[in-house]
């Protein structure tokens, strides 16, 4: 399944590229962190009523130029029980939008665990913890990237 979100920073592509650079290493507890709050959405409109965490593994490749602008590939996975969860293959991509303006944007693509039974969950509900998920975690990287401090 697609999921793409965007948000544009009042920085220079420099800026938001040499920024991203100094922030990987809290990228990844940022998706553990996007990934809790997707689950807790989850919680609410879905069956059960517990909270669960789980810890993902965000790898992020080497930046390449592409016509879209700095690219960074990226692979999302849960860490552990992998078959059970979602798993997110996407680009995290910067683009110059004018001189003092940088669009940071992720693209790409989820397989919804459990095979036919959970692209039918899917389609009716974790669609919406997805894009959430995705959403919350370009958020906290533009808020890092533009306050040029970690957060949590």
């Amino acid at each position: 399944m697609f999921v793409q979100y965007y948000t544009h920073l009042a920085l220079p592509l420099s800026t938001v590229e040499n920024r991203l650079d100094e922030l990987r290493s809290h990228l990844d507890e940022w998706a553990g962190v996007a990934y809790r709050d997707g689950e807790e959405l989850f919680a609410e409109v879905g069956p059960g009523g517990g909270r669960y965490a789980k810890k993902v593994r965000l790898e992020i490749g080497v930046a390449e130029i592409r016509r879209a602008g700095v690219v960074y590939p990226i692979s999302w996975t849960a860490a552990g029980g992998e078959s059970l969860f979602p798993r997110l293959t996407a680009d995290l991509i910067l683009s110059h939008v004018g001189r003092d303006r940088t669009k940071l944007a992720l693209q790409g693509t989820y397989t919804p665990p459990l095979g036919v039974i959970g692209r039918v969950v899917d389609r009716t509900l974790l669609k919406n913890v997805a894009e959430s998920t995705i959403q919350d975690w370009v958020d906290r990287v533009a808020t890092a990237v533009s306050s040029n401090q970690p957060v949590s």
